[in-house]
């Protein structure tokens, strides 16, 4: 049960951090005035940054799960 609620959290984390890493390149981008022709950095920011930051948020947000799920069993 623990590894499933590692690798559920870790799913999480990962497409949260995808998420939260793209909005914040292209919120950066755009507020400094980016050029953005034919979608160009848009796209750098969806699939090069974004599976950086989900791989760091699955990486977080798993271990943080781990250690729920030990803390949890403890208390059984």
């Amino acid at each position: 049960m623990r590894a499933l609620t590692c690798l559920a959290t870790g799913l999480l984390g990962f497409v949260l951090g995808w998420i939260v890493a793209s909005a914040t390149a292209l919120i950066t981008g755009e507020l400094s005035g980016v050029s953005n022709f034919e979608g160009a950095y848009a796209m750098g920011a969806i699939f090069y940054v974004g599976p950086a930051g989900g791989l760091f948020g699955a990486i977080l947000v798993g271990l943080m799960g781990w250690r729920w799920a030990n803390r949890r069993k403890r208390a059984l």
